[in-house]
């Protein structure tokens, strides 16, 4: 196989042949070889020991970096082994005449020039030029040098000095270095250079030449657009393309056109080491520069960097164009490196100290060119000491503009350096906390909440501690001891500062989480209602911390009926009219809207509202948000008749849940209690007794209670039926929580005392409820008790009961109610025989199946809660074809920016395709989507 690296080195192998006949004839004479690094100038070296004769001297020698101060280590690399050849009766020979004076030099012992600087470095020089003359009288003397560049500069002056004294001697010397390389003395190097009798200069590799190797590496022909595009890459240095083609070979490339597009790319990785030793060879001027540039990075302009790396327009152009020789730049206006593994052989060979000194001088550079507070907090991320004061503020600065763009994560980043330099225990490090918990919460609600905990008692004003408290979420306060008394502490200090203060914005929005934080408390429930009624037209409705404490006050009225369901709605209207939608609302007590408007009966038109919402959260990937609004519109879907939607989503809610949102998994709990209730769905009823986490909130408590008498009644075991719904309505009404439209305990504790044979407690009871829901007025709770009443009583006067809760709910939002009531008024009436069943028969099976239900046969006494309900399994709808594809990539794990550079498309785009397959398929997100997919494969 050919010797790669004295190919086409037919014109030089020639002339250095020539330079060893003439130092055989006795016109001893310098040879200089010259080229990058690389390019084979060592091959040619060697090659002098080949064209010598047998009887030849050959002395090696080669400059190292690490070497460079230990005076005349050349002249001993190359005269100590062979002097101690020599044996002993010869000494006297090589030694004599000037020779004599560096004798004690290599017969002394150890080498040491210590004892011999009291001689003038001439005599030194002469001394050693004679013992080469002396060595060479009986045999030709081949001496040659590599790396020149890193000679130690006495020897290079003893080898410039020998250079022009060979004339009639039988040596030859010959030295390799490159021009590109740091020197231990340029000066000298070119002197021998000119004192060289031939000059050879290698050449990179012909494009030939290059498709020569690559057949021999790879053991088959070369297709020339593949030699082309490495001789490309290599530049036809042969030691670079001995390292592509070792590496391509391995990678299992075959040396043909097809693969000739991607040789410049696969290439990269193989060239490292090899540009990595060219690199650290070169001039400090030169290393300088590549290291500004990988700190700098995409921010590498050339005024940045000149500065940064300390040079002066002349020497930054000189490296930036020796950067380039080296195949270590990409071309483009401003410099950069070709590849990232460039970048990564840089960075790995800078110490720790260096790159955050340089950090640190690259933050204050941009810092003061005017560039974003990012690029300067980028730069301080990697700082390893305590931050200047500017230098927090930068990276605060930097966290707010990442927030405003919704990059949370990279604001936390920010922050958490920022608060490593904080003292302990200090008020400077509190504040750093609360800005640490407010770009957390997004995506780490509980190291938000706990950066908060800790944050508040560091805080020494009252208003920045209750702007701290509000950072909490009330929800989690209602669930935690801790941060709710936490929550109050503040809230109450805050109050005593004055009225003042209690009417503006913080005092208001404390005053919502406060009363937020009782509403299972009878008592203050009816001050809650009182505040409400004592606001009378002058509702703060202008700001949202107004608005917040409405949905509070709002949300007390509902579930003790302390105000009609039309005043419900209208406030809820007024609100959400002046309330944006922002995913924020969700760290609010405004959530409780929902339930409020759901109990009113009310809540459609906030459906719209919410997936504005979602929408924003979505795009901002607030899992948690999405997760609350998600069971938000599940309450909202179920209210409307929606069961086997709110079913779909409120599960992917509770599958999913996250111990941070609490008021998510209770929604959706509520959610699944009410359509098991409505369904007498026992598998449903189980899982949500099965899946309910422990919590005090009283809507999970009565779930429970209210799921278990249901599935106890579908089980035939009416009088423990009958305990669960008597003891849910004794929970409700402990607490205050008066208004059965939040759970109908009655109309179940009714039903069950009819069934039972208890006819009198059954008709008090509906009564009871006819009149509660007269008074709240909303059309769901209305037309159930009428409903309730007329099942109840017989003939025409029950017929006549129905008739009205038909009328009645014909405008709620609850038509699977108006279905189940119109179903049963049709049924009273065909038993009479009368003509008009069939219209109400057919009225109501049009509504069941508007929301995808059916009813089954009962019998009379179960008819009193109507008759069975059936979830009609939806009708597969057509997606589109690029709906399909997304879909598949789902079901294989992929994330949306994953699909989209897959597609290439944007990520909005493949967000858009699956919001339309969701609203095809009836289901909430990602895991919802899969669940369903993968059930329908199952059962085909």
């Amino acid at each position: 196989m050919t010797d790669s690296m004295l190919l086409e080195r037919g014109k030089e192998l020639a002339r250095a042949e020539q330079a060893v006949r003439a130092a055989e004839a006795g016109a001893g004479s310098m040879m200089a070889v010259i080229g990058s690094p690389g390019v084979g100038k060592s091959a040619l070296l060697r090659s002098l020991a080949d064209a010598a004769t047998p009887h030849a001297r050959v002395l090696r020698a080669s400059g190292t970096l690490l070497e460079q101060d230990f005076t005349f280590g050349i002249a001993q690399q190359l005269l100590e082994p062979l002097v101690a050849e020599v044996p002993e009766a010869h000494w006297a020979a090589c030694f004599r005449g000037a020779a004599s004076v560096v004798r004690g030099m290599f017969l002394g012992g150890a080498w040491s020039i210590g004892p011999y600087r009291s001689f003038g470095q001439e005599a030194i020089l002469q001394g050693l030029n004679s013992l080469i003359v002396n060595l060479s009288k009986d045999r030709t003397l081949l001496i040659m040098v590599d790396d020149l560049q890193w000679v130690d500069a006495p020897s290079l002056r003893w080898l410039a000095y020998l250079a022009k004294r060979l004339d009639g001697a039988r040596v030859l010397v010959a030295g390799a270095f490159s021009e590109e390389c740091e020197a231990s003395d340029y000066t000298l190097l070119r002197e021998i250079a000119a004192s060289a009798a031939r000059t050879l200069y290698p050449m990179p590799l012909s494009t030939e030449g290059v498709r020569q190797l690559i057949g021999e590496q790879f053991g088959e022909a070369c297709d020339p657009d593949f030699a082309q595009a490495c001789h490309e890459v290599s530049g036809g240095n042969p030691a670079s393309l001995a390292a592509m083609l070792r590496g391509l070979h391995t990678a299992g490339f075959q040396p043909v056109s097809p693969r000739a597009g991607e040789v410049r790319a696969a290439s990269q990785p193989f060239l490292r080491d090899r540009r990595m030793f060219c690199l650290g060879i070169q001039p400090a001027i030169v290393r300088d520069l590549a290291r500004a540039m990988v700190v700098l990075g995409d921010l590498a302009e050339p005024e940045l960097i000149s500065e940064l790396a300390g040079l002066d327009s002349i020497d930054y152009k000189s490296a930036v164009q020796t950067l380039d020789r080296l195949g270590l730049l990409a071309g483009g206006e401003f410099p950069r490196f070709v590849h990232q593994s460039v970048r990564y052989g840089i960075e790995s060979e800078m110490s720790v100290n260096t790159r955050a000194v340089m950090h640190r001088r690259a933050a204050t550079l941009l810092h003061n060119a005017g560039h974003p507070a990012e690029h300067v907090a980028d730069q301080l991320l990697l700082v390893t000491s305590g931050y200047e004061p500017w230098e927090i503020d930068a990276l605060r600065a930097a966290a707010g503009a990442a927030l405003e763009r919704g990059a949370a994560r990279e604001a936390v980043r920010y922050l958490r350096h920022a608060l490593l330099h904080c003292p302990p225990d200090s008020e400077a490090r509190g504040r750093r906390l609360v800005d640490l918990a407010a770009a957390e919460r997004g995506f780490d609600l509980a190291s938000s909440v706990t950066h908060i905990a800790q944050a508040v008692p560091m805080l020494t004003s009252e208003t920045e501690r209750a702007a701290a408290a509000l950072w909490i979420p009330p929800a989690l306060g209602a669930v935690s001891p801790s941060l709710g008394t936490l929550v109050q502490d503040v809230a109450y200090r805050f109050h005593d500062l004055g009225s003042a203060y209690a009417r503006g914005d913080l005092g208001l929005r404390l005053e919502a989480r406060t009363r937020y934080l009782r509403v299972q408390d009878a008592a203050h429930l009816g001050a809650a209602v009182d505040r409400l009624r004592g606001f009378g037209t002058d509702v703060p409705l202008s700001s949202g911390a107004g608005r917040e404490l409405l949905a509070v006050l709002a949300y007390a009225a509902a579930v003790t009926g302390g105000v009609t369901a039309g005043e419900i709605s209208s406030l809820a209207t007024r609100v959400l009219e002046r309330e944006p939608q922002r995913a924020g609302h969700a760290y609010t007590a405004l959530p409780l809207l929902v339930p409020a408007l759901v109990l009113a009966d009310a809540a459609a038109p906030m459906a719209q509202w919410l997936d504005a919402v979602r929408d924003q959260a979505q795009r901002q990937e607030l899992d948690g948000v999405t997760a609350l609004v998600n069971a938000e519109r599940s309450a909202i879907l179920r209210a409307s008749g929606h069961l086997a939607q709110a079913r779909s989503t409120a599960l992917s809610v509770v599958d999913n849940a996250d111990p941070a949102w609490p008021e998510a998994t209770t929604l959706s709990i509520w959610t699944l209690a009410m359509v098991a209730l409505e369904t007498r769905d026992v598998e449903l009823g189980e899982r949500v007794i099965r899946t309910s986490p422990e919590s005090g909130d009283l809507r999970v408590v009565v779930a429970h209670r209210m799921v278990r008498g249901m599935l106890d009644a579908v089980r035939g075991d009416l009088a423990a039926a009958l305990d669960r719904f008597l003891d849910s309505g004794k929970q409700l009404s402990r607490r205050g929580w008066t208004n059965t439209a939040l759970y109908p305990w009655r109309v179940w504790a009714a039903a069950m005392n009819h069934r039972l044979g208890r006819a009198q407690v059954a008709a008090e009871l509906a009564d009871e409820e006819h009149a509660f829901a007269l008074a709240w007025g909303a059309p769901a709770a209305y037309g159930r008790a009428l409903r309730l009443r007329g099942t109840i009583t017989p003939g025409e006067e029950g017929i006549g009961l129905l008739r009205q809760a038909a009328d009645a709910l014909r405008c709620s939002e609850d038509r699977i109610e108006l279905s189940r009531t119109l179903t049963i008024l049709g049924r009273r009436l065909a038993e009479k025989g009368s003509d008009d069943a069939e219209y109400f028969i057919s009225e109501g099976r049009r509504a069941a199946r508007e929301r995808g239900v059916s009813w089954g046969e009962g019998d009379e006494d179960s008819e009193l809660n109507g008759p069975a309900l059936r979830l009609v399994a939806p009708e597969r709808v057509e997606l589109t074809k690029a709906e399909e594809t997304v879909v598949a990539f789902v079901l294989q794990g992929w994330t949306n920016q994953q699909i989209a550079d897959s597609l290439g498309v944007t990520r909005r785009a493949v967000e858009k395709s699956l919001t339309s397959t969701y609203r095809k398929l009836g289901v909430n997100g990602r895991a919802a989507l899969v669940e369903e997919l993968s059930a329908r494969n199952a059962g085909e």
